[in-house]
């Protein structure tokens, strides 16, 4: 029977997200803003746990401190406690051992798939083991590597195969690289320990064994090195991308673009976690229809049509037809007009439905454009997303001047204006999702990547390269209120 876990734990490849109930809170904090995505720390708190529950005459107490919470294990429970004193909660060891074990492998498929992107760069520098290994390897398909072993050695192709060990491999060559390395991999199956030049793998049924330490560290460099060609062949022989999504745009040096996937609403909910919109958030031209509405995942991508960040989700209304999007778009320029607030910001109607979107501020220098400037233009749009339900009120100006009563704002003011303007936008929704976060929380949105800290609340602006600023979450605070007020939410 599977274990019922007080956490969701999530990823997509590029992030990880952490869901849970009020009473659990302080344990999504803990792996969210203690642990983060470094794998060493996730597995010596894995190992510590792991020592604990196998201790011999009863399990023996210990206590962990880090950054922001501490652990203390009373033989029994695990006590989860931030260092402040403000919340806690009560942990059976077996339970948090579980949430490590997956939040370790979420968290390595992002690092795994991380150390994947380094080497399939072109020109990556290709590691050439100086010795002869105890174990050959041979690319079978895209992510699958057989290990063949010298007679002997079955528990080193054992551990290879362990798609848990499979995940930290980044790490584990980090950590071998290191002059006296001493290292424990407490895996489910298999455990590892390097320590004074000497790898000992222990696995099922007592199995056994000891390699020299460098050894150890090119066989795993030279597996991550096969497993690396497995992906950069399929890579190679991916056709064009599927005809769900619709590129439209493509314009800084790295070919950053985004496109429009029309995926059902549910799906989107249950792959993303989304907070529901409620129906009051439906944008001009979903209201009443029944049918036809479809969500928007505006996703940054690489120059390979690989995600740098996603996450946003907007509904687009029933009346773009995506066969028709990139002429309406050209139209919808030539009507176009910058804001004052928020540089390469412009808004519109595409098909009818009020817009706002983005344009390379460095290349598009002139809105409205003429017809036929249009089709150049249409080239460095980054993004473009439905405006929701009017509030009557000026938005960029309340966005702009409640923005401007911040009196402690690190990096680009305007980017808070931004957030404001196409993130929160009119809904007092929208507000009560931001006001309800707590530190770790993270948000991609139309234009804004959102991050609360215990202290700060830092903006990455999605389609401005390098704009961002930061603020202390009080004053993060009083903005929201400032907005509100000016835009009568």
């Amino acid at each position: 029977m599977a274990m019922a876990l007080p956490v969701r734990i999530r990823g997509d490849g590029v992030r990880v997200a952490v869901e849970t109930d009020p009473a659990h809170a302080p344990l999504r904090d803990f792996l969210l803003n203690d642990l983060g995505e470094d794998v060493a720390a996730i597995i010596r708190a894995k190992g510590r746990l792991s020592d604990g529950l196998a201790a011999s005459g009863g399990h023996r107490p210990w206590q962990e401190l880090y950054r922001f919470h501490r652990l203390d294990f009373d033989g029994a429970v695990v006590h989860l406690r931030d260092v402040g004193g403000w919340s806690s909660c009560d942990l059976d060891p077996g339970v948090l051992l579980r949430c490590l074990e997956e939040y370790l492998e979420q968290v390595g498929a992002v690092r795994h798939r991380q150390m994947l992107d380094g080497v399939l760069q072109a020109g990556a520098e290709r590691f050439v083991p100086d010795r002869e290994l105890p174990v050959a390897f041979r690319v079978e398909g895209p992510g699958d590597v057989a290990c063949v072993p010298a007679p002997g050695n079955e528990p080193l192709a054992g551990l290879l195969g362990d798609t848990e060990f499979v995940l930290g491999l980044d790490w584990m060559v980090a950590e071998l690289g290191r002059p006296g390395a001493a290292v424990t991999w407490p895996g489910r199956v298999f455990r590892v320990a390097v320590a004074d030049g000497v790898a000992t793998i222990e696995g099922e049924n007592g199995a056994y064994l000891c390699l020299d330490g460098e050894t150890f560290r090119q066989v795993v460099a030279a597996f991550r090195q096969a497993h690396a060609d497995s992906h950069r062949a399929a890579a190679q022989e991916r056709a064009e991308p599927v005809a769900a999504m619709l590129a439209l745009g493509g314009t800084s040096r790295r070919a950053r673009g985004w496109a429009l996937v029309r995926t059902p609403r549910a799906t989107l909910e249950d792959v993303a976690g989304l907070t529901p919109h409620p129906d009051a958030c439906l944008p001009h031209g979903v209201l009443g229809t029944g049918s036809g509405a479809c969500w928007a995942d505006l996703a940054v991508l690489d120059e390979s049509g690989g995600r740098l960040r996603g996450g946003t989700k907007t509904f687009m209304p029933r009346g773009i037809d995506a066969d028709r999007l990139v002429p309406d778009l050209r139209d919808a320029l030539t009507r176009a007009r910058f804001l004052t607030s928020v540089p390469g910001a412009w808004a519109s109607f595409v098909a009818g439905v009020p817009v706002h979107g983005y344009v390379d501020p460095d290349a598009a220098v002139r809105l409205p454009c003429e017809p036929v400037q249009a089709e150049a233009v249409a080239q460095h749009v980054r993004v473009f997303f439905p405006e929701l339900v009017e509030s009557g009120g000026d938005l960029e100006a309340a966005a702009s001047r409640a923005a401007g009563t911040a009196r402690t704002v690190s990096g680009a003011p305007h980017v808070l204006t931004a957030f404001l303007l196409h993130d929160v936008q009119c809904h007092r929704h929208h507000l009560d999702v931001v006001r309800a976060a707590r530190p770790g929380w993270e948000h991609t949105g139309n234009a804004c990547h959102l991050r609360v800290d215990v202290r700060t609340v830092r903006l990455e602006h999605l389609w401005l390269d390098g704009h961002s600023c930061e603020l202390p979450t009080g004053e993060f605070a009083r903005v929201l209120e400032e907005y509100e007020r000016l835009a009568a939410l």
